[in-house]
């Protein structure tokens, strides 16, 4: 039995690099997002149910004081909740996590955690426009990186387990898991790797299933089938393309305007959010919410084009102010509504035998690629939801088009580093450099050496008699790297010297400042480091390697691994 529990503990909780522990770790944490987002959902739900009746978001039926007051009580509770919260837990969403990935060694904090369930559940249940997949992401992710960290895992592998989190949360959410591992892959980890696909799969299919046991089936957006007439519709595809793309740069500066209003305070913020949603909502009822009632209708049932945008224009300033503002929301529902609106518009305006159903299904997936720059996923939502590969095609091109528009046409970064810049956090987008900055010296870190205080004297025996490669010394406080064999030669040759002879003194040509050590006090990026190389001149790093203890990293070790192939996990 002990040995049984040896093998588990050594399986889950052990430095192993191979594939199978980290589906296994895959499965488990698909299985904690999901109970988490079960949990979260059947909240929600408890609160929507209690507003709306059997139709969740049925926000339009309700009276209009109820629709401009029930978004300024949001507003209100979120303040309240924002005043009794530490300001070190009040970053939430997607920013977040992708800010603790690049700045954070994938580490994400319990306390902000709690904050995104609680906030999320008041902005959700208020009325907000935004969705639920940011607070589903940081969920998801949150719970898988506090298991990394529980289970000793380095720091390129909690990366990986916040994939595995992100595309269970999505998931279990929605019952997409290929979106939700394309969108774990594109936009959070921003990468695509053999063997990071299978743990994250493995966490997808654990959750979408734990989570149909616990709550039954669950598809918040019904599957449609929709299907080109004929490639004669092409040029009205490229126009849904364009016109989707400058609706997409039309949001994006919206809410770069909300960012920059001039009101610093997160009250006054909120509050504005919430009274402009309210004031919309006497008007255009269906913006309140995530809004997939209205996404669900428009796919089947094609509104006007002029409700439809009057709509359009309705969400927009409704989602580019909560989110701009600083709602604890996400940003993927408010955007598929803002393009199932735009691909609407365009459905009933351009000419060819195509539904406009399948204009607001590509518009939906347009206005997501184009505003996140995740078209790979957008397009898996398009599978998804049409169950038919006929969809493909016009969706690769609408998706395209509306993706040139916003990221050649108008060179405009992912909303999601928008954000972040707006709180001064600027993420590495060059390719080499995020590659570097994704990898940790922990992971190149060898413990076969041994140590030696020149200052007093002693050296173990089995410094002697174990052969290391490498030797620590220790001179005043300062680590230097001395070749194994070497140092053995000049002990030997200490012991000879008379009394009054010092060992530092023998080993004086060997600690040299090429051969001193820069001693770490936590883990560093690879990009970190070679910046570090660049600007001292040392032999390497000491740094503390989890439970396994203190690591070493030559700067050979180092060359080595950036000019020759190899994985780094």
């Amino acid at each position: 039995m002990s040995q049984s529990k040896s093998r588990l503990r050594r399986l889950f909780f052990g430095p192993s690099h191979s594939l199978l522990p980290l589906v296994l770790l895959g499965c488990v944490i698909g299985v904690a997002a999901g109970l988490v987002m079960a949990s979260f959902l059947t909240l929600l739900n408890m609160t929507l149910g209690w507003l709306n009746g059997a139709s969740l978001e049925d926000f339009e039926s309700l009276p209009p004081l109820w629709r401009l007051g029930l978004p300024v009580f949001g507003s209100l509770l979120l303040i309240g909740l924002y005043r009794v919260t530490p300001v070190s837990a009040q970053s939430v969403g997607l920013p977040h996590v992708l800010e603790r990935l690049q700045f954070g060694q994938g580490r994400l904090p319990a306390a902000n955690i709690a904050f995104q369930f609680v906030g999320a559940l008041i902005a959700l249940g208020s009325g907000q426009s935004i969705g639920r997949e940011g607070p589903a992401v940081h969920l998801g992710s949150g719970v898988a990186s506090l298991f990394g960290q529980y289970a000793g895992r380095p720091p390129s592998q909690l990366r990986l387990l916040i994939g595995c989190g992100t595309a269970a949360a999505i998931s279990a959410a929605f019952t997409t898991p290929l979106a939700g591992v394309l969108f774990a892959m594109e936009v959070v980890l921003m990468e695509y790797s053999l063997l990071g696909f299978a743990p994250i799969i493995a966490a997808a299919i654990t959750a979408s299933a734990f989570t149909e046991v616990l709550l039954g089936p669950h598809p918040v957006l019904e599957p449609v089938q929709l299907a080109l007439a004929g490639y004669s519709d092409i040029p009205g595809l490229l126009f849904t393309g364009i016109w989707v793309g400058l609706v997409a740069v039309l949001f994006h500066h919206l809410v770069r305007l909300f960012l920059r209003f001039p009101i610093q305070s997160k009250g006054p913020r909120l509050l504005l959010a919430g009274i402009i949603t309210g004031v919309l909502a006497l008007v255009a009822p269906q913006i309140l919410g995530s809004g997939y009632d209205t996404i669900n209708t428009t796919l089947v049932q094609p509104m006007p084009w002029l409700p439809l945008l009057l709509l359009l224009l309705a969400k927009l300033i409704a989602t580019a102010a909560a989110i701009g503002l600083g709602v604890p929301g996400g940003q993927i529902a408010p955007n598929l509504m803002l393009g199932v609106c735009a691909g609407g518009v365009a459905g009933a305006v351009v000419p060819g035998a195509s539904e406009p159903g399948l204009y607001a299904l590509l518009g939906m997936a347009a206005m997501m690629g184009a505003v996140l720059h995740a078209p790979l996923a957008a397009l898996a939502t398009v599978l998804e939801l049409s169950l038919s590969a006929e969809a493909m095609f016009p969706a690769m091109v609408v998706v395209l088009s509306a993706n040139l528009v916003c990221q050649h046409g108008f060179r405009l970064p992912s909303l999601l580093l928008t954000l972040l810049e707006a709180r001064g956090q600027v993420l590495q987008t060059h390719p080499v450099c995020t590659a570097l900055a994704q990898r940790y010296l922990s992971e190149l870190a060898c413990f076969q050496f041994a140590g030696v205080d020149a200052d007093t004297g002693e050296v173990p025996a089995g410094v002697l008699r174990q052969k290391p490669q490498w030797v620590v010394v220790w001179l005043t406080g300062q680590p230097y790297l001395v070749n194994g064999p070497r140092f053995k030669e000049m002990y030997l040759t200490w012991r000879q010297q008379p009394d009054g002879v010092s060992l530092s003194q023998t080993l004086a040509p060997l600690l040299a400042d090429r051969h001193r050590l820069i001693e770490l006090a936590e883990d560093a990026t690879l990009l970190a480091a070679i910046k570090t190389l660049q600007l001292e001149e040392t032999a390497g790093f000491l740094l503390p390697v989890g439970r396994q203890g203190l690591g070493l990293v030559t700067r050979a070790q180092l060359v080595g691994m950036l000019t020759t192939e190899g994985h780094v996990y």
